[in-house]
């Protein structure tokens, strides 16, 4: 597992990802901003090198204040270290083509949850119940015409209580979601 990196200066836009290119890293290009403020392009081949970087026509200086900014971050820690199952934590120092690797990653990660969350809160009626992510077989939350009298109905069946997704607003279903999907949430 990762340490997050928490800073909120340096972000990308525009980020396409050849998924069927990434071999060792992930293949995609993207815009690089500092500040809100578009100052390069990256791009990583998926091969395992270097994300390069090339400044935006007359952003060279931000692109040097970036890597500035960049390289004075914490470095990342890898826990499990270079195999995985290492006592020690593997430390990378911070740079920013480093660090566009990161953003990168983690924005290609919330696209494909994202995609997985909409397929599954369009299709399914979902809810928490006993610390569990459960969903009901066989019926499409789409084809409930009475939600509110259906969920009311629902809860009712109910030994414990549950959480409903579909009454929470939309970002707040996939937060929930997610810590769900992806074993975040602790029972």
């Amino acid at each position: 597992m990762e340490t997050t990196i928490q800073q909120s200066r340096i972000t990308l836009k525009s980020l396409k990802v050849a998924q069927f290119a990434s071999e060792e890293t992930l293949c995609f290009t993207a815009t690089v901003l500092l500040d809100g403020i578009a100052i390069a392009q990256a791009r990583n081949d998926g091969r395992g090198g270097s994300t390069f970087l090339h400044a935006l026509e007359g952003k060279a200086s931000q692109l040097s204040d970036a890597k500035q900014f960049a390289t004075g971050l914490p470095p990342a820690q890898f826990e499990g270290g270079v195999t995985g199952q290492d006592n020690t934590p593997l430390v990378i120092e911070m740079t920013l083509d480093f660090l566009v690797d990161q953003l990168a990653e983690t924005l290609h990660t919330d696209r494909k949850l994202r995609t997985a969350f909409s397929r599954d809160i369009g299709n399914k009626v979902l809810f928490i119940k006993n610390g569990k992510l459960l969903f009901l077989k066989g019926v499409k939350l789409k084809t409930i015409t009475d939600r509110p009298a259906y969920f009311t109905a629902l809860r009712a069946r109910q030994a414990l209580p549950i959480v409903i997704l579909a009454e929470l607003a939309p970002d707040e279903a996939f937060v929930v979601w997610k810590r769900y999907a992806t074993g975040e949430h602790t029972t």
